[in-house]
């Protein structure tokens, strides 16, 4: 599966550990011709860099090396790729840790799925690979044109802000300028204990032009939270009035219309997962960082019980490093369907038409290797069982029900044929 595909329609893919040589971005068509944003991407970065002592004290230069697809400053519409060097990495602090299960990581799950147990850090589950997200944010910012994002703290830990004013000069986003202090004493404590705390964040994005979003299974509000939950540490997306849309009736909570417009924003500026025009909000629960300094029970890879007890660089709390990460995933999923509305609406220019033709032939690509696995499978399968490994009357059944479906779409029947008897040919080529 393309689990590492950033983007549908803008064609983004991205690469590398936490503990690897590089993090690494791949735009397969990116937009021609336009300047480059060395200082955008040098800033984003710079804000998703540790910023206070509550932090990692693991600092990356994050400088970009550009491999292919710019030409004096602007992009050429060939591959872009682009890799950041990962300079700081301590492998070698992971080796008491080696043969232990860690809690609250990746660790166990992925060990069950792969079989295959990569003790540095956490490879692909870590914090580390969201400096790709952050450089792919930027190359398409302008898309977004007016669109305003704002992000708020409204909870962290056990403290919980006021937000009758809203001031975000401290790098928590903390809105309640009276409470800054308390907050900072507490997190002081945490980490004296060796602890982690998550929090409760609001993001709110300004200037939406409504339309966005597909009805069903490509709604606005579905890709967003899966945009949200890629992140590691996100575990909950509450759009609008959230948990009260479940306590309030439908009188209360119905955005009412007057004037040509709704006159409230209970649901988030989403309505049928379609954008309305209003503010879209929403908020999220984050989770602590999973690498804490006190010692917890586990087990190791033989499924022994032990104790752990993680030292090294890590987080008290990771709220000012996730924010600029929320950001720019938010703005990929905007882009995305800001490309998407004009393509439908035939808004497109030449450029982009081959854009989203290069996306679909990618996909179908995927579809066709993936398809190869799965009869491959299916030829172990049928050997265990003594089963002839070919089926003509099942491949005939597939071939006219194809046919039946390309006449309802108004395709040529006999080309689809064609297309589908190459599609069993490839899926029986043992490569």
């Amino acid at each position: 599966m393309p689990s590492n595909k950033l983007s549908q329609i803008l064609g983004i893919s991205t690469f590398g550990e936490s503990h690897g040589p590089a993090i690494g971005i791949l735009f397969d068509s990116p937009i021609p011709n336009q300047e480059f944003p060395f200082d955008k991407i040098r800033k984003a970065l710079t804000q998703r860099a540790p910023q206070t002592k509550f932090a990692t004290s693991r600092i990356e230069p994050d400088e970009i090396e550009i491999l292919s697809g710019v030409f004096e400053g602007k992009t050429t519409g060939a591959p872009l790729c682009i890799v950041v060097y990962n300079k700081d990495a301590r492998s070698f602090e992971y080796n008491p840790f080696k043969d232990l299960i860690r809690p609250g990581y990746a660790d166990y799950s992925w060990l069950q799925k792969y079989h295959i147990f990569d003790y540095r850090g956490g490879g692909r589950a870590s914090g580390r690979e969201t400096v790709a997200r952050v450089i792919a944010a930027e190359l398409y910012r302008d898309l977004l044109k007016d669109i305003k994002i704002q992000i708020t703290a409204i909870q962290i830990g056990e403290k919980t802000a006021s937000i009758a004013t809203l001031s975000e000069a401290n790098p928590f986003h903390w809105p309640d300028q009276d409470s800054y202090p308390l907050l900072i004493s507490y997190l002081k404590q945490k980490k004296l204990e060796g602890d982690s705390v998550g929090g409760v964040l609001r993001v709110r994005a300004k200037n939406i032009p409504p339309g966005l979003g597909d009805p069903i299974y490509e709604k606005l509000s579905a890709n967003i939270a899966k945009a949200m939950f890629s992140i590691a540490t996100i575990r909950g997306v509450l759009f609008g009035d959230g948990l009260d849309l479940a306590r309030l009736p439908g009188s209360k909570v119905n955005d009412q219309f007057a004037q040509g417009k709704a006159q409230t924003n209970h649901h988030g500026g989403i309505l049928g997962g379609v954008s309305t025009g209003s503010d879209l909000q929403f908020d999220l629960i984050i989770r602590p960082v999973s690498s804490i300094a006190q010692e917890q029970d586990t087990i190791n890879l033989q499924g022994q019980d032990c104790k752990i007890k993680i030292d090294g660089r890590h987080d008290t709390c990771h709220i000012p490093r996730i924010i600029p990460v929320i950001e720019a995933m938010l703005m990929i999923c905007l882009a995305d369907a800001i490309q998407y509305q004009r393509l439908i609406e035939n808004r497109q220019d030449l450029s982009g038409y081959r854009e989203a033709l290069d996306k679909l032939d990618e996909d179908l690509i995927l579809i066709l290797k993936r398809r190869q696995e799965i009869v491959r499978q299916v030829k172990v399968l049928k050997k265990k069982q003594h089963l002839p490994p070919k089926d003509t009357a099942r491949e005939h059944e597939i071939i006219m029900r194809q046919r039946t479906f390309a006449k309802e779409l108004s395709l040529n029947e006999d080309l689809v044929e064609q297309i589908v008897n190459l599609n069993l040919r490839l899926s029986s080529f043992d490569s």
